[in-house]
């Protein structure tokens, strides 16, 4: 079989344009311990299960943290219980030692000559990663500008395989960004419940994220959550008097932040459009975003809090704590080198994404997920 993956939704699509050429593991109740039976026998089969469910043990309690984080992020009020956190841990501990020794069994039996991992932040799909490990493999994930993808040998975002070293894109002849460069990655009207607000041009922009997706769980080591962003846009606010910050809080997560903390030149402008809230603006901060690339799009100063796949030096001006911050908002001067900033947005977009989407995905994505492979 040429390629492995999971049954999980996002990337169900990859089932019918792979098929013939793809093992599909369900993960459902039941299926991994049917699964590790077929490969091992019922009397092993049984065996894992039972050492699982009287002691899971420490990895699996890795390999289900990200789901854990989830929870008590989306729903405070359920998974703050120590009772019922403490019973969903247990279940998905026990599901992903069983989960973890079938794929290892399926992954001996197929040898499959890529494995697929979507995302690889979350169960299931942490235990694929777990169990890969040292084989081909491809993670997946939506790109950074419609319709396109992550197709990544190494991992996705700020774990990603996009050259780092400035010497990459300027020390060669080729010019990344000759046969085009994106749109705005979002420039649609918002349909926010909030009325949009006038703002005067020159502010500072701070678009925020979803405090439980991976870009803010695993890859913002200074930032754990909108509430604490919150607090350290005011509090830069407090130590640089002349800088205006509007906030625009991530439409997918219903949890606000307004109201947690105000200040008098902090604004919320949930109703605006992005794309226009960057245009207006004179520098953008983000931990991650990928926002900080529509800046760059439109040459604005980008200043990232974490870590990012843009975090290159003479592209962004990258802060890990108050003080760098500070000095990022000083360089008032300071902007991007262009010819970088070029060749990097050329990279992106002409050499790194693969165009296409879950729904319309490429015609030759096998051949694309194998070259990309390793």
């Amino acid at each position: 079989m040429r390629f492995l993956k999971l049954d999980t939704g996002v990337i169900d699509t990859f089932d019918q344009a792979l098929a013939g050429a793809v093992e599909v593991v369900a993960t459902s109740p039941g299926k991994p311990l049917a699964r590790l039976a077929r490969h091992r026998g019922w009397s092993r089969a049984l065996g894992v299960q039972a050492r699982a469910l009287v002691a899971p043990g420490a990895e699996a309690r890795q390999l289900i943290a990200g789901n854990m984080a989830r929870k008590r992020i989306r729903l405070p009020e359920i998974f703050g219980n120590p009772f019922v956190a403490g019973l969903y841990s247990y279940v998905k501990r026990v599901q992903a030692a069983v989960l973890k020794e079938a794929l290892l069994a399926e992954l001996a039996a197929s040898d499959p000559e890529v494995v697929i991992v979507y995302n690889g932040s979350s169960y299931p799909e942490t235990v694929l990663e777990a169990a890969s490990r040292g084989r081909p493999r491809v993670f997946i994930e939506a790109g950074f500008f419609p319709k396109t993808l992550q197709i990544d040998p190494k991992g996705l975002n700020g774990a990603n395989s996009v050259p780092r070293d400035p010497a990459f894109y300027l020390e060669t002849e080729e010019d990344f960004a000759a046969p085009g460069l994106p749109e705005f990655v979002n420039n649609r009207p918002s349909k926010s419940k909030y009325d949009p607000v006038e703002l005067t041009p020159g502010y500072v922009f701070v678009p925020f994220q979803v405090p439980s997706d991976m870009q803010v769980t695993q890859h913002s080591p200074w930032i754990r959550d909108m509430e604490q962003f919150l607090e350290q846009v005011c509090a830069a606010a407090d130590r640089n008097p002349d800088d205006t910050f509007v906030i625009k809080e991530h439409p997918s997560f219903k949890r606000s932040v307004i109201g947690w903390r105000e200040h008098p030149r902090v604004i919320f402008a949930n109703g605006n459009v992005t794309s226009d809230l960057i245009r207006d603006a004179r520098a953008v901060i983000t931990l991650n975003s990928t926002v900080g690339i529509e800046g760059l799009l439109l040459g604005k100063p980008v200043t990232t809090l974490g870590h990012a796949c843009y975090n290159i030096d003479g592209l962004v001006q990258h802060a890990p704590d108050a003080a760098a911050l500070d000095a990022a908002l000083a360089a008032r001067d300071w902007a991007p080198d262009d010819r970088l900033r070029r060749q990097v947005l050329g990279y992106l977009w002409n050499r790194y994404l693969v165009h296409g989407s879950y729904a319309e995905l490429p015609s030759d994505l096998a051949e694309t997920l194998k070259a990309r492979a390793e």
